[in-house]
């Protein structure tokens, strides 16, 4: 996971954390941020989220929140992955999904959030 992130934003991994599964996770993953000390602040914060779900209210809600503790200027990178399965836990996406949160992060006019496939779909859209 870590040479993948790597490989696609040039960052390195300081700390991680889990959200998405209740409220007590995300005040841990938002508090990991906001007590962080980063080596070269402002930090900078991947989210690996399965794009294969729509962008819903949560999560979308969990990116404000994000750029709330983080700071206007921090950079905040949404790694999309595709259907997670048991042998592929991080598919690529098709490119229909794609579109669909692009859609969506295009309208929270971030200057510093930035999405990308974590794995690159196919050129006909499906999933390689």
């Amino acid at each position: 996971m870590e040479q993948l992130l790597l490989a696609l934003s040039g960052w390195r991994v300081g700390a991680y954390a889990t959200f998405g599964a209740g409220s007590a996770m995300t005040l841990q993953a938002l508090a990991l941020l906001e007590e962080g000390d980063w080596q070269a602040p402002p930090p900078r914060v991947v989210v690996i989220q399965d794009g294969s779900q729509p962008p819903i209210t949560e999560n979308l809600l969990f990116l404000r929140e994000l750029r709330a503790v983080a700071g206007t200027e921090a950079q905040m990178l949404l790694a999309l992955v595709g259907d997670p399965e048991d042998d592929d836990r991080l598919p690529p996406l098709r490119a229909f999904d794609f579109t669909d949160w692009q859609r969506k992060i295009d309208q929270m006019a971030d200057p510093y959030l930035r999405l990308e496939m974590l794995a690159p779909s196919s050129e006909d859209g499906e999933e390689v």
